[in-house]
């Protein structure tokens, strides 16, 4: 179950979007290139879309370091990232804003990438398997069961229950064929709805309705325990203290 290596938290206060930021600039920017480092002096990625998003955060249990993110983007009554990308068949829903988000920006940081050789990772982030050092940023993980496609899983679940719990009915993203195929044999259903698009590679917009996977059995070995909110960390610490 990836509950006893990963746990997810809603970034619901500036601290923990800052590590949210942080993780995208180590990924995006110092190890991948997509974006240029000059562009994010205080070594923070982030873009026009952060202001009408919610942040996620992902952190590996055994050695407490932050690991991965994700965002869920909402319309505020302008075109989603993949409308502005995509040739779609299908359009979002324009009446209410609420109503349909946009996963973006899922990255995980090189030491997590490095460990998995039968998936392949979306937004463009390959397996790297040159050798990773540990710094300031990141430390070491030393556990084979740790790779990315635990937490793919684990923010897949995450996206859906906090759609479920807001209302949201569908859960729009770009990822590889490949990832897709992985995804659908696991369970999940997903609609394809338009054409590929050369994002950092080719990728695919895809549909997914919020209720259906969150209710789908996928879960039921996998994952009990959903998010936690950042603000909440420290009641949390010291329930599991006592």
């Amino acid at each position: 179950m990836f509950d006893d290596q990963f746990e997810f938290f809603l970034a619901d206060t500036d601290k923990s979007k800052e590590i949210h930021y942080s993780i995208r600039y180590q990924v995006y920017c110092e190890e991948m290139g997509f974006e240029n480092k000059d562009d994010f002096p205080l070594e923070q990625e982030f873009d026009e879309y952060d202001d009408h998003s919610i942040h996620f955060i992902v952190r590996h249990k055994p050695s407490r370091q932050w690991v991965g993110a994700m965002r869920l983007i909402f319309k505020n009554g302008q075109p989603l990232p993949m409308e502005r990308h995509c040739i779609l068949h299908e359009f979002t829903d324009t009446s209410n804003s609420d109503k349909s988000v946009e996963l973006s920006r899922l990255c995980f940081v090189k030491e997590i990438r490095r460990r998995v050789n039968d998936v392949d990772p979306p937004y463009g982030i390959p397996e790297d398997r040159s050798e990773v050092k540990e710094t300031h940023k990141v430390r070491l993980l030393h556990n084979p069961r740790c790779n990315n496609r635990s937490i793919i899983w684990g923010l897949l679940r995450v996206a859906s229950e906090y759609g479920y719990r807001n209302n949201i009915q569908n859960c729009f993203f770009l990822t590889t064929n490949a990832l897709a195929k992985i995804i659908r044999r696991s369970g999940l259903k997903m609609m394809n709805i338009g054409e590929p698009c050369n994002y950092n590679g080719e990728r695919f917009p895809f549909k997914m309705n919020v209720t259906e996977t969150y209710f789908s059995e996928i879960w039921n070995d996998q994952s009990k325990k959903g998010y936690y909110l950042f603000s909440e960390m420290g009641a949390l610490q010291k329930q599991r203290a006592a």
